[in-house]
Parts: C-alpha cells; sequence; structure tokens
C-alpha cells in the first residue's frame, strides 16, 4: 500500500472504532441487548474496575458474548441512562487495537419519588480485534474515576 493508502486506511479504521463506542453507548441507552452481541467477539470480555481497585481483580466480570448480553439487563434498575462518549485514542497494529475511550454516563433513578442522577466519569480499556471486516471489541475494562450521585434538579428533567 502507498503511504496515502495506509494514511486513509488508519482514519478509516480510527472512525470504526470510535463508532463501536458509540453503537455500545446506544445499545445501552436504548436497552437494545440483542445489539450488544453485534460488539464483542463470541469470547469477548467486560470488567469492571473502580479508582480504589485499578490494577486489581474486577469488582464484576463478564466473560463471553452471551453473559455480556444477559448482564446488560441490569441497566433496567435506572429509568433512563444517557452515555456520552468523548475522546478516544487507540493504538492500531493491522488487524488488533487497543487504547482508551472516556465516558461520562448518567443514570437517572428515584429515592422517595425523588429523581436522582448518578454520574460515572469512565475510561474504557479496549481491545478490539477486526475479523470479518469489521472490529469487535475483544475486551472492555470500565474503569470508574469517580461518581456523583446527587438529586436530578428540577421535576422537568424527569
Amino acid at each position: 500500500m502507498s503511504d496515502s493508502e495506509l494514511a486513509l486506511r488508519a482514519l478509516l479504521d480510527r472512525r470504526e472504532l470510535y463508532d463501536l463506542a458509540l453503537r455500545y453507548a446506544r445499545a445501552a441507552d436504548r436497552r437494545d441487548y440483542p445489539a450488544f452481541a453485534e460488539l464483542f467477539t463470541e469470547k469477548g470480555r467486560i470488567s469492571v474496575h473502580h479508582r480504589e481497585a485499578f490494577g486489581t481483580e474486577p469488582i464484576h466480570a463478564m466473560e463471553d458474548r452471551a453473559t455480556i448480553v444477559r448482564n446488560m439487563k441490569g441497566l433496567e434498575a435506572y429509568e433512563k441512562t444517557q452515555h456520552l462518549v468523548a475522546n478516544q485514542l487507540m493504538e492500531i497494529d493491522d488487524d488488533r487495537a487497543s487504547g482508551e475511550t472516556y465516558c461520562t454516563a448518567h443514570h437517572i433513578y428515584r429515592v422517595d419519588g425523588v429523581p436522582m442522577n448518578l454520574t460515572m466519569f469512565i475510561r474504557y480499556q479496549d481491545r478490539c480485534v477486526r475479523e470479518d471486516g469489521r472490529w469487535w471489541y475483544e475486551e472492555r475494562r470500565l474503569c470508574v474515576d469517580w461518581e456523583r450521585h446527587g438529586p436530578l434538579g428540577d421535576e422537568g428533567w424527569a
């Protein structure tokens, strides 16, 4: 490949990897559980780590595509969610990629009828693989840097 073809391929790969993160956020917010199956390899993995436990065993792990789809139904504990995908930096080596994706995730729930917002500030540490011409998550480490629980505010938002 020429230098310009390689540069174009790198741009396309980065866009596809960013779209993968956007599809994950949309699947979560729409509670589209089958869509999660379209994001992970058959043996894909998600692990959840809080700031106090970075580098140690996860507080929760999902070990394959079917388990991920089943466990994502835990989102039903919230009335609404909104995952806002921000910066992403990926290193691409042929058909493998690894890097980090930032996300702010809002989770709306109620306490004694009062709308509350759990806001999580997340860094996903991603490992992806290209198979059959498209990118898949092989592993997502969901690292919660910090979170905030508080009243949603004006009732009009709920």
